[in-house]
């Protein structure tokens, strides 16, 4: 089957509000088998939102409209697809009702524009909204379906998810895998897949470029789950040794998230000691519930002098090869592991721009501390905005510490 998504409201077009929800539903209509063909933002306008039904409906089975349900006088969506159906708004006593009996419960008076919540088109099936006023509405007419949902995300969202599957669900089996794939860029991730001829008729394999991820989405469809299965994961185990050193997670779990696990798994905790990157590092780990188990600290040394007074970098090491340099990164990180008890210590010190200091932007030094004899400093070179550098460097490290732990 496939699918058009047409969100109205003005207040998405100019930007007032991000348009998630298209989004999230077209990762629901994935997972269900039903391919989105378009996504359609369209004005709180009569007119255009009877032209791009118009346009739209011999060209998909399944029209999603999401918005414009509310009480005021540019809430015109069903006013709208009424029309084009050809059929008339009726008054859903139900839905009076439980809008009433809200008003009583909370003292208030009910104006008289909030009726315009509780009409429905004639002959659908009601989808009871248990998180807002306006319901949701599903209509089926000459071989095609209609699909009304609320616009609020804390409506749409819970809506979706209690009455999509439901309605359709079909024969086939639908597996998706997503991978994530660190480092690389999406043309050298996609380019890799594509030699590898992996793909079938039932099949597909599409890339995804997320900043320094690419996530590689598998979608098999079909009626033989164990065939499907088996087909799947033989992708799967082609791609990790393509991407042995990159694809570092499945299902979109995140760096972050996958770096506390490994140091879960491996009973390791660690600390920082940040310049370039001025506490993102351990920002980015303690997002994660149950960080307290693997993070000691993290210490900010933006200056020279923060470095020599709290991690005893030597003034000399600094004044000979400077602050960014392979001797300060790996002093940053012995001065770290000496006031604390980590298993890892990382120090990180670079030139993120956008205006250069000492040494070229976008150079970076990394020291990963174990013992006094193991240890390793790596150099980088990023390139991109301040906040891109500082990003990238982050980035990096983590993957790192995933592929060497």
């Amino acid at each position: 089957m496939k699918a058009a998504i047409i969100t109205i409201g003005t207040e998405i077009l100019i930007g007032s509000i991000l348009n998630s929800n298209s989004k999230f539903l077209s990762e629901r209509l994935s997972e269900l088998g039903v391919h989105v063909s378009y996504h359609i933002s369209v004005r709180d306008d009569h007119d255009e939102l009877l032209d791009q039904i118009k346009m739209i409906n011999d060209r998909v089975d399944i029209i999603f409209l999401c918005g414009g349900l509310g009480p005021t006088a540019d809430d015109i969506t069903k006013q709208v697809l009424a029309e084009f159906l050809n059929r008339k708004l009726v008054l859903d006593d139900y839905q009076y009702n439980k809008l009433k009996k809200r008003f009583e419960e909370r003292n208030r008076t009910m104006t008289e524009n909030n009726l315009r919540q509780v009409y429905v088109i004639e002959s659908s099936n009601v989808l009871d909204n248990n998180w807002g006023i306006a319901p949701g509405e599903y209509i089926e007419q000459e071989d095609k379906k209609y699909f009304l949902f609320p616009g609020p995300p804390k409506e749409f969202e819970p809506m979706v998810d209690t009455y999509l599957k439901n309605i359709l669900k079909n024969d086939n089996e639908i597996i998706i895998k997503s991978l994530n794939v660190a480092g690389l860029g999406e043309s050298r991730v996609e380019d890799a897949i594509r030699k590898l001829n992996l793909e079938e008729p039932n099949i597909s394999i599409n890339t995804f470029a997320k900043f320094y991820d690419t996530e590689v989405k598998i979608i098999a469809e079909g009626q033989d789950a164990k065939y499907l299965n088996k087909k799947v994961q033989s992708i799967i185990d082609a791609l990790y040794a393509t991407f042995k050193n990159n694809l570092y997670a499945e299902d979109n779990i995140n760096l972050s998230k996958t770096l506390m696990n490994k140091l879960l798994e491996k009973n390791l905790n660690i600390s920082f000691a940040e310049s370039i990157t001025g506490g993102l590092l351990s920002s980015m780990l303690t997002g994660e519930a149950g960080a307290s188990n693997v993070m000691k600290n993290s210490i900010v040394t933006y200056s020279d002098i923060a470095k020599i007074k709290m991690l005893g970098v030597n003034k000399d090491t600094i004044e000979r090869y400077g602050a960014v340099s392979q001797q300060t990164a790996y002093e940053m990180a012995k001065g770290l592991k000496d006031i604390n008890l980590s298993d890892i210590c990382v120090s990180v010190t670079g030139e993120a721009g956008p205006i250069k200091s000492e040494t070229d932007i976008g150079t970076v030094y990394v020291c990963y501390y174990y013992d006094d004899d193991n240890y390793e400093v790596k150099k980088y070179f990023f390139r991109g905005s301040r906040k891109e550098i500082q990003q990238r460097t982050a980035d990096s490290i983590m993957l790192h510490l995933i592929f060497n732990l």
